[in-house]
């Protein structure tokens, strides 16, 4: 009876192995951050809409900042899935609101907070997804955080996916 017990233990044991690395597999095969018809709207509106004046806005001393950390070669092509790593740095006195991120994708700033979510660790100190799925190409996210005092930031986020320009 002993060994029955033993072997069933062992057998549940490699089950739950086979499972557990499937589970592995499946997180690190991704998820679809921005879809191909989302990349594909965001283009035509780069091309389309009337680009903003760039001013050059200086952070207000009491606005939480938002640093990249990942991607972290502006200009050089990165593949995908890829990593998003982000901190946020409260203001003297204040904390970061973690359910107050906010991701938006192109000048149309599609709003892909709850997919992002569903696969983040976002914390008061920083956003953390590995295995975002984007198409090849150019794109633009706005990140957005604010603290607990309603002082809100926001961070632009530019890379290239593979080897399209």
């Amino acid at each position: 009876m002993m060994k029955q017990v033993l072997r069933g233990l062992a057998v549940s044991g490699v089950a739950a192995a086979v499972l557990w690395g499937s589970a592995g597999i499946a997180r690190a095969a991704g998820f679809d951050l921005i879809t191909s018809g989302e990349a594909q709207q965001a283009a035509q509106a780069e091309r389309t809409m009337p680009q903003p004046v760039r001013t050059r806005n200086l952070p207000k001393p009491d606005a939480p900042g938002i640093t990249v950390l990942s991607p972290s070669a502006p200009g050089k092509p990165v593949t995908a899935p890829l990593r998003i790593e982000v901190s946020f740095q409260p203001a003297a006195g204040a904390k970061i609101v973690p359910s107050s991120f906010r991701v938006l994708y192109g000048l149309l700033k599609i709003d892909l907070t709850d997919r992002l979510r569903q696969h983040a660790t976002v914390t008061e100190t920083g956003v953390v997804v590995d295995g975002a799925k984007v198409p090849d190409g150019q794109h633009r996210m706005f990140l957005q955080v604010a603290d607990d005092k309603g002082n809100t930031t926001e961070q632009e986020l530019r890379f290239r996916v593979g080897g399209a320009s």
